[in-house]
């Protein structure tokens, strides 16, 4: 069972996720393949988190905030 805390950070993480995951759709000088494998890559790391602590999860939260342009 997943602590409600984590489920929000779990939550948020997948927030940021899908915003990577436009990015990459929007980078036009990335080739089919190297999109897909970018976003399967973010995909299990979505799939992975469940097992991360929330101190983990809270530190690719920051990771991936940072990234984004907004």
């Amino acid at each position: 069972m997943i602590s409600k805390q984590k489920r929000n950070l779990i939550n948020e993480l997948s927030f940021y996720i899908i915003e990577e995951i436009k990015k990459i759709n929007e980078n036009n000088f990335l080739t089919p393949k190297t999109r897909k494998e970018s976003i399967r890559d973010e995909y299990n790391l979505l799939n992975k988190s469940k097992n991360y602590t929330n101190k983990q999860l809270k530190e690719l939260i920051k990771e991936l905030k940072f990234e984004l342009p907004f």
